[in-house]
């Protein structure tokens, strides 16, 4: 049997994410452990170190910059847009040895009960991962990544890279709708439903095409996407404390460095709070919202709470599929305003019966219609936009409002710099005038493939699909 190295096994995976890239020195330590794996390992080994690199470090300094967070101590620097390098290291290194190195792995050989199955969402992984590096980082290696025989690979364009992920992901449906259903309990988010899988495709591809603003590939895509919370891909941790197998939200306010990250005075908890910032209006009480991110002014840790011990973390999600669908839709026309509308409130209901958290008698997330968007209207009292803007307006903000604690906020907030100021969410500066545009490359990959890393030492310098 052929054997490959395993990059994260469950416990090194939680216990060292927990503070990861925190201090400088934790980037020296090597978070990877070799073990001989077959193929079914594997794919839990990629799975843990997809969900690290999209719901750990990254996803928490972007919270900073988003408004989600306030950072403090030794999330100051980040409170104050001055980002190290050596930041980057970890979550460099467990999207490119943890996803893609053991995801071309896998297709290189591996013994496999159903080749199909696993090529597909070693695929679909494999994006994910990538998906956000090419986001927030720009030009990434793709083509020669996790290939010994490229040991220093070339960084690609961005528009390329998220051209050849939409062909990996073509692949990936194509291969997982030969696979058919196995009952696998190494497979973390589905246990081996391959139709669940062939959905969290869909809407993958659909936010990739947000990302670079094909409104009409991402309408496409949605309509094919996630239909159903049960089809949200989510990992639910064991909730074993005592070997860190909890919640990465949970570890980080609850670990070494609680301090480190704050709620209080976070521009998304006046959003939904009931001050002047407030989005409430007479359709609208996001009070059990609130109460499901918050307790008073800190991260809601208790059970049920979005940082709960057994909390799921969404990676590709039911909600981000609506919204991609009313976002979309609307972008292509005025003509699909009753569409984006409807999306819209098909999510509200989903808000209101308690799908995504629990509510309570006192939250309200009443249908809007269309008058509420012409002029006087509850989301237009004004009257100084179009119906359609006052939608696309009320869209951006419920993005912002549902992605708390997830990439996807800092994706949004550079991608809607191109919309007219009257349509974003006024997340406002921590310094200057600017709000941070990339992540820098690690200088793990500066040390060793530096002829190729491009010259990008300014986290305000946008990248190519954001110019």
């Amino acid at each position: 049997m052929r054997t490959f190295r395993i990059t994260l096994f469950i416990a090194t995976f939680f216990s060292v994410i927990g503070c990861q890239d925190v201090v400088d020195d934790i980037n020296d330590n090597d978070p990877n452990t070799i073990g001989a794996v077959d193929g079914r390992s594997l794919l839990t080994g990629m799975q843990l170190a997809d969900i690290t690199a999209q719901s750990g470090y990254l996803n928490w300094a972007a919270g900073v910059w988003t408004g989600n967070f306030v950072g403090s101590g030794r999330f100051d620097p980040i409170q104050n847009y001055q980002y190290g390098n050596t930041n980057s290291n970890t979550p460099w290194r467990n999207i490119y040895v943890g996803v893609v190195k053991q995801a071309r792995e896998l297709r290189s050989g591996i013994p496999v009960s159903n080749k199909d199955f696993f090529f597909g969402v070693s695929k679909v992984l494999e994006t994910h991962a990538l998906g956000t590096a090419v986001n927030v980082f720009g030009k990434v290696p793709f083509t020669q990544a996790g290939n010994d025989d490229f040991p220093t690979p070339e960084y690609e364009e961005q528009l390329a890279v998220y051209s050849g992920l939409q062909t990996l992901l073509d692949e990936a449906i194509s291969d997982l709708q030969n696979a058919g259903d196995i009952n696998i309990s190494e497979d973390l988010f589905f246990g081996g439903d391959a139709n669940k899988w062939v959905k969290a495709a869909y809407t993958l591809k659909a936010r990739l095409y947000l990302d670079v603003r094909d409104y009409s590939s991402a309408l496409a895509a949605v309509q094919n996407g996630i239909s159903s919370e049960e089809e949200t891909m989510k990992y639910t941790p064991p909730a074993v404390v005592l070997t860190g197998d909890t919640n990465l939200l949970n570890q980080f306010f609850n670990g070494s460095f609680p301090d480190d990250l704050a709620v209080e005075g976070s521009y998304l908890i006046s959003l939904l709070g009931s001050g002047p910032e407030s989005r409430n209006n007479t359709k609208t009480n996001e009070v059990d919202r609130s109460a499901y991110y918050y307790t008073d002014t800190e991260i809601n840790d208790s059970d049920g709470g979005i940082a709960g011990v057994a909390e799921p973390m969404n990676q590709i999600s039911l909600q981000e599929n609506l919204l991609i669908w009313a976002e979309a839709a609307l972008r292509l026309g005025a003509s699909n305003f009753d569409q984006a509308l409807s999306k819209l409130n098909e999510h509200r209901a989903n808000l209101r019966n308690g799908v995504y958290f629990s509510v309570t008698t006192n939250a309200m997330y009443d249908d809007y219609v269309e008058t509420d968007f012409t002029a006087g209207g509850v989301e237009n009292i004004d009257g100084s936009l179009s119906k359609e803007d006052a939608l696309l307006r009320e869209i951006i903000e419920e993005r912002y409002a549902t992605f708390f604690a997830d990439i996807l906020s800092f994706n949004d907030l550079r991608r809607f710099k191109k919309d007219p100021v009257t349509l974003q969410v006024g997340v406002p500066f921590n310094v200057g005038d600017r709000h941070p545009e990339r992540f820098l490359y690690p200088f793990s990959e500066e040390n060793t493939n530096g002829a190729n890393v491009p010259d990008v030492t300014d986290i305000f310098v946008k990248t190519d699909v954001n110019q």
